[in-house]
């Protein structure tokens, strides 16, 4: 099972906070994560436009998934996929998801 991080970026919208929310609900119900945790289970929010998922898909894969999500309500997204061989850092928010 290969991890992912998608990038995204939402071009030519007025309403960019209600653009996001609209963003994080969509990605969340096809199983994009918009967190990470380390080796204690501990999650930390990734920054307003990234994301992780895992699964069995290649890089052009998950970028259509995202892509195809996106084109719904952003007419023109910018999007990037990058295979993860691990990952790692600092001065993330420390979030609770129970």
């Amino acid at each position: 099972m290969a991890s992912f991080n998608i990038s995204i970026e939402l071009r030519g919208e007025d309403d960019a906070a209600a653009d996001y929310r609209r963003l994080r609900s969509k990605m969340s119900e096809h199983g994009f994560r918009h967190s990470v945790s380390d080796k204690t289970g501990t999650h930390f929010r990734l920054p307003r436009d990234e994301y992780t998922w895992s699964g069995y898909a290649t890089r052009h894969e998950v970028l259509d998934k995202v892509y195809l999500i996106l084109v719904e309500f952003i007419p023109d997204p910018g999007v990037m996929v990058t295979e993860a061989a691990g990952r790692a850092w600092r001065g993330l928010k420390e979030i609770d998801l129970s």
